[in-house]
């Protein structure tokens, strides 16, 4: 008995089934995620932005001592380097810009993940280090695209819509068009090549650099709880680089107060004054080391 007319009229709708859900498993996984939210701000800066005053570079992959360090978007104007992070989340999202991990919760479910402002601030101190530019020339960029709800105060480089109109809304001139020029061609004169073998070394290392090592406690730096309430200051070690804004994740330049009571006392302020003014205080831990006191 031939049962292939049996079985040809069940294997026929499979034949479509099979595809769609193939499809179905890629749109949920993260890297076309990923791909989908990349995608989208690549349209929205290629439609509403003017090509000739601000020019947009991909997929930009840097070489550093660790290894790489990968930028989703750079936008060169004479407005500015903007260097842009893409988070392509949803649910409630908790962070603080002095905390090492932020936290997205869906329902019940929490899944913490880097501070996206500490990241791309390796983004930009690369950047600076390969084009010898100011801290006032460059700007970091956090954009969340998803449906996702911030659930704490986050600063305004931090947004899930918004974008193009915190672009345009710098408008102070920084570079010439020669810097411009000189900018866009040494980034595509260092970055790696933009292919899936880059990418795919590129996550071999993160995997390596950070796929084993056991997970730091968080700082007890202030931070507004859900409530706004703020937690327990605590001080961190003041390193060689200078720290990290914790309004904005830019970086911060060593001023000196030059009025009021601590007049003549010197403390970190964010290098975006007066557009942020973050600052940290410098103190005396008990054995005499310098610390930096994460006060926003």
């Amino acid at each position: 008995m031939d049962f292939t007319t049996l079985i040809a009229p069940l294997l026929s709708p499979l034949g479509y089934l099979l595809p769609l859900l193939l499809i179905a498993i890629l749109i949920n996984t993260p890297w076309f995620k990923g791909m989908i939210g990349e995608w989208f701000i690549n349209v929205s800066i290629r439609l509403f932005l003017d090509q000739r005053e601000y020019h947009l570079l991909k997929d930009v992959t840097l070489p550093i001592p660790q290894g790489s360090t990968q930028i989703d978007h750079v936008i060169v104007s004479r407005f500015g380097i903007f260097v842009i992070e893409t988070k392509n989340m949803k649910g409630w999202i908790f962070g603080n810009p002095a905390h090492k991990s932020w936290t997205q919760q869906i329902y019940r479910r929490k899944h913490s993940f880097q501070n996206p402002l500490h990241q791309n601030h390796l983004h930009m101190m690369t950047l600076k280090s390969l084009l010898g530019v100011s801290d006032h020339q460059l700007h970091s960029v956090i954009c969340f695209i998803g449906d996702c709800t911030f659930k704490t105060p986050m600063p305004d480089n931090v947004m899930n819509r918004g974008l193009v109109r915190y672009i345009k809304g710098k408008t102070t001139q920084v570079l010439t068009p020669a810097q411009i020029t000189r900018v866009v061609e040494t980034i595509q004169q260092g970055r790696l090549a933009p292919n899936w073998q880059t990418h795919r070394q590129h996550v071999a290392q993160l995997k390596a650099r950070h796929g084993g090592a056991p997970r730091k406690p968080l700082s007890a730096a202030a931070v507004p709880d859900e409530q706004g309430i703020p937690s327990p200051v605590s001080a961190q070690p003041l390193s060689d680089q200078p720290p990290t804004c914790p309004r904005c994740g830019n970086a911060m330049v060593l001023r000196t107060a030059s009025r009021g009571e601590n007049r003549g006392n010197q403390f970190w302020g964010c290098s975006e004054y007066p557009t942020c003014r973050g600052m940290l205080t410098l103190g005396k831990t008990r054995h005499g080391a310098t610390t930096q006191d994460t006060r926003a």
